[in-house]
């Protein structure tokens, strides 16, 4: 199945529920993921959830959903998901899985929060982590009735050694991975090695492509078209071929001072391989312009369409 997250569309915002599943076909796509379950319904109306479901299915169009910003640490990230529980986060995740079961969609993934609060002291990005695995716990009762599960994307702010070890800890039937590689460079991690860690609970995957670039103090990553950027996707598709593919144009350009000392201490696990690995692509790409527009991420979409469509 490959589909397309709502926000790659062009004039997203503009899009209503309805728009959005009609644009995906007609360009010959076979899913959407909604970036919310308030994107279908804005005030999470069941009918108004019903009936998107009902035209996915006159398209013949597979459906999804992400949950939002999960981090009951931090519960500012999650202001959506406590509104869906008036004010309690926890009823929130509740409803929201039981809304979106209601209509089919039994995946819903999240993201624990920004890159900055990985580097938070307090609460501690350890917290932070225990504080989500231990709400998906609670929840577990309702997963396993509804038969659904949560799924933790690969974002800029976790390794997918912290990743596995959540899975681990709660349960690969009550959480899974949705691996969007071209985020696991901002944590200095070799696609492909990243993939092959969380491959055996990779549920869904998020196509785009990226290359970094040396700069001073470091290096950045900037996204480039399907195909012209370092993601070996062959290789990847290849670790994970039951997963749906979901396409995905970011747009955040994430700068790594991958010399200083103080930000390698706080990421122990780095691999040095993997390290290399990265550091190796800077070099590839070299001292080049940009020849990419960042500001407009929609002019990916036809390579994108081209290679995973043909």
């Amino acid at each position: 199945m490959i589909g397309i997250i709502k926000s790659s569309l062009p004039n997203a915002k503009d899009l209503t529920a309805i728009q959005a599943l009609q644009a995906a076909a007609q360009q010959g796509l076979k899913g959407l993921l909604f970036n919310s379950l308030y994107d279908i319904s804005p005030t999470l109306d069941p009918a108004e959830m019903k009936a998107a479901r009902a035209e996915a299915d006159r398209l013949g169009l597979f459906i999804s959903a992400s949950l939002g910003v999960l981090n009951p640490a931090l519960p500012f990230r999650g202001a959506k998901i406590a509104e869906a529980g008036n004010g309690d986060m926890e009823a929130g995740v509740r409803r929201l899985i039981n809304l979106a079961a209601d209509i089919g969609i039994k995946d819903l993934f999240f993201v624990i929060g920004m890159i900055e609060e990985r580097f938070n002291e307090s609460p501690s990005w350890q917290a932070q982590r225990d504080a989500v695995a231990d709400l998906i716990t609670r929840c577990a009762p309702l997963l396993r009735e509804r038969g659904a599960r949560l799924l933790i994307k690969t974002h800029e702010e976790i390794t997918t050694t912290e990743i596995v070890e959540m899975v681990n800890k709660v349960g690969p039937d009550l959480l899974g991975v949705a691996y969007d590689p071209v985020n696991v460079l901002c944590r200095m991690e070799d696609p492909v090695e990243a993939a092959r860690r969380v491959a055996p609970y990779a549920a869904q995957v998020h196509v785009d492509d990226a290359i970094v670039r040396f700069q001073e103090g470091g290096i950045r990553r900037f996204l480039a078209p399907l195909g012209e950027g370092e993601l070996d996707w062959d290789a990847i598709f290849a670790l994970m071929p039951k997963a749906n593919v979901w396409v995905e144009m970011h747009s955040g350009q994430f700068a790594m001072p991958v010399f200083d000392a103080a930000w390698l201490r706080q990421q122990p696990g780095i691999a040095l391989t993997e390290y290399a690995s990265v550091l190796a692509m800077a070099a590839k790409f070299g001292a080049r312009e940009m020849p990419w527009d960042q500001a407009r991420p929609a002019d990916r979409l036809p390579q994108a369409y081209g290679k995973l469509l043909k």
